[in-house]
């Protein structure tokens, strides 16, 4: 599967124990990158800057290259395991994409911060459907292995809620196969294991 829409922004979140909370946005406009701080953000208590680069005194900032304390979240492609790395995320190593590569191999780090995809086009219900269809799963067994509200799911694609929340959750699973194998790797059991090795099989192509 893999990535299969161009990103065209990456949503930035503090993530703690208990809470977490949209820092701000990074996109590229023309030759240069541009990062904005939510304002919300910038209000809050407690909250630490993205990197020295980031300063809470400013909202936006702009660079001809991604901001340093950025770049340092993407592994070196000299690492020997970055072929790996990228197969696990379902890109290509030679993915040179700033957006995509801090969106996947660098979404998660050393720091409370991570790094989110927002694609081209929005995530819809029916992406959903074709999805939980495509892995042949019932709706019951696609949130057991999920771990979401059936009813919640139900009303989803029947149109009887937006599931704006629900949705977000369930656009990182679709579009990146290794998140939705991993849960069916911890989940799986409920499954019949003809089923499961289909839809893992489905994923990994």
């Amino acid at each position: 599967m893999g990535l299969k829409l161009p990103i065209v922004n990456v949503a930035i979140y503090l993530e703690r124990r208990k809470t977490r909370l949209l820092v701000g946005h990074l996109k590229k406009s023309g030759a240069n990158f541009v990062f904005t701080y939510d304002d919300r953000y910038l209000r809050a208590r407690n909250v630490i800057p993205l990197g020295p680069e980031f300063p809470l005194t400013q909202r936006e900032f702009k660079s001809r290259s991604l901001f340093p304390s950025l770049e340092d979240r993407i592994p070196s492609k000299q690492n020997p395991a970055y072929p790996e790395y990228c197969q696990a995320m379902g890109i290509d190593p030679q993915e040179n994409d700033a957006l995509i590569l801090l969106s996947t191999i660098g979404k998660r780090g050393p720091s409370s911060f991570v790094f989110e995809p927002i694609f081209e086009r929005s995530f819809t219900i029916q992406d959903v459907i074709e999805f939980r269809k495509s892995l042949n799963f019932s709706t019951r067994e696609f949130a057991q292995i999920f771990e979401i509200s059936q009813t919640a799911l139900n009303a989803l694609e029947r149109k009887r809620s937006s599931g704006k929340d629900l949705l977000k959750r369930l656009e990182i699973i679709v579009r990146f196969p290794s998140i939705a194998i991993f849960f069916i790797s911890i989940n799986g059991g409920i499954l019949p294991s003809e089923k499961r090795e289909a839809a893992l099989e489905f994923l990994k192509s």
